[in-house]
């Protein structure tokens, strides 16, 4: 028999499944016309059945109120309100339920994983709390990050981590596209970036006029490590063609996945809509993060709506400060504790909406 193939063209065990769990728990969240429920799965014990007191209309309700919310936040203390009101419901229906079963799996402060399906997909599990005084909201709680299937976050795990000493960085900043309004704070994101980074790896940076599909496409198969600042363009018809905004035109999902990439490491996409599908297949896996990751990338970065790009500037600096090891070294298995305390940090400063829109998703 050929290597590696002793379960072709067979569904994989579910021993095999549970090695997604092997860092933390990993919380299935899934709503159906029969049941909503959440399934908590673990590296040695049999998996942990949540039922969930909502009905898969509500689950949809919850989920197209909040998109309708996000997409006019800023605009008013009554918005922000009604956010909060979302993210209260979500706790005490969905993620308030968990939290009593996880108690009891993992320690505070560890990471968890969400898997969410259908309509959960468009849902901020990770910012689910009372957000109330005294209160402890599911961030205070667990350090959150996110995969598209099991199977996804087991191909991240056995994937090799790099020699430090061949890794390479590249940004790519297009704050002037042929379309789609200027990015005025790019620029300096990225130089944020590279003071930080160039004293621990080789730093290559595409800048505007540089940053074509070609020398993006080029780059992304020669650096393992990638920022991207740009306009993120969801194509809600025509998934494969969900794009980042380069100079002379789309650099496309499907442009991402064709090349085989040489083993990449990090992925931070600093644009909007990168890591969602579509209210018509919320759980559709083909978004931007997840190409990104189906590509080899163990660690992506992603949002799950806009991005404001002065604030998300602020949470990129906080970031990749907190990206270094004691060794001096970058590790992209310390994504999800670097956004957590990048946020954490900057709670006060921002709002509500930008903390909690960028997500991890892998190692």
């Amino acid at each position: 028999m050929l290597p590696d193939f002793s379960r072709f063209l067979l569904p994989p065990l579910f021993s095999d499944l549970q090695q997604a769990a092997e860092d933390g728990p990993v919380i299935i969240v899934n709503s159906s016309q029969y049941s909503c429920d959440a399934m908590i799965i673990l590296s040695a014990k049999d998996p942990v059945h949540v039922p969930l007191n909502i009905a898969q209309a509500d689950v949809l309700e919850l989920s197209k109120e909040f998109q309708s919310l996000i997409r006019n936040a800023g605009s008013s203390d009554n918005q922000l309100r009604e956010i909060v009101s979302v993210l209260r419901t979500l706790w005490e229906c969905v993620v308030g339920p968990i939290v009593d079963n996880l108690r009891d799996f993992a320690k505070p402060r560890s990471r968890i994983w969400w898997c969410p399906t259908a309509e959960f997909a468009l849902l901020p599990l990770h910012a689910a709390g009372p957000y109330a005084k005294k209160s402890h909201n599911f961030h205070d709680l667990y350090i959150s990050s996110y995969t598209p299937t099991l199977a996804a976050l087991v191909r991240a795990r056995q994937q090799t981590a790099q020699d430090a000493s061949t890794l390479r960085f590249v940004a790519i900043g297009q704050g002037t596209p042929d379309e789609g309004k200027a990015l005025p704070h790019v620029a300096a994101e990225v130089d944020n970036i590279a003071r930080r980074v160039t004293p621990i790896l080789p730093f290559t940076s595409l800048m505007d006029s540089d940053a074509t599909v070609q020398r993006a496409l080029d780059a992304l198969n020669t650096h393992q490590w990638v920022h991207l600042a740009c306009h993120g363009m969801p194509n809600r018809e025509k998934p494969f063609e969900s794009s980042f905004m380069m100079r002379d035109g789309p650099l496309t999902i499907t442009d991402i996945i064709r090349p085989r990439l040489h083993t990449p490491e990090f992925a931070f996409l600093s644009a909007c809509h990168t890591t969602v599908g579509y209210e018509s297949s919320p759980d559709e896996s083909i978004h931007l993060a997840a190409a990104m990751q189906f590509s080899g990338f163990r660690s992506v970065i992603g949002s799950m709506w806009s991005v404001d790009d002065e604030v998300v500037g602020h949470i990129v600096s906080a970031f990749y400060d907190n990206m270094i090891d004691g060794s001096g070294k970058l590790d992209c298995g310390r994504a999800a504790v670097a956004l957590h305390k990048a946020v954490k940090k900057l709670r006060k400063k921002i709002p509500l909406e930008q903390q909690i829109v960028l997500v991890h998703i892998g190692v």
